[in-house]
């Protein structure tokens, strides 16, 4: 992420989630629905192998 250019970083927010695919829909369900940024260690309670990846979200679809 540290060689992501500006322009990208003005088009998507980057999102850590669960790296298994049903946890990390829970994630972004209820990244979703809330009204305040999720604190970036949030991730960590829907995990249940402790591994995780980065997502790409364009900065209009939140």
């Amino acid at each position: 992420m540290k060689n992501t250019s500006e322009f990208t970083k003005t088009l998507y927010d980057y999102v850590i989630i669960p790296e298994l695919e049903d946890e990390g829909k829970k994630y972004m369900d209820e990244l979703k629905k809330a009204s305040l940024p999720f604190p970036d260690d949030s991730c960590k309670k829907y995990s249940s192998n402790a591994r995780f990846k980065i997502f790409l979200l364009p900065k209009t679809r939140i």
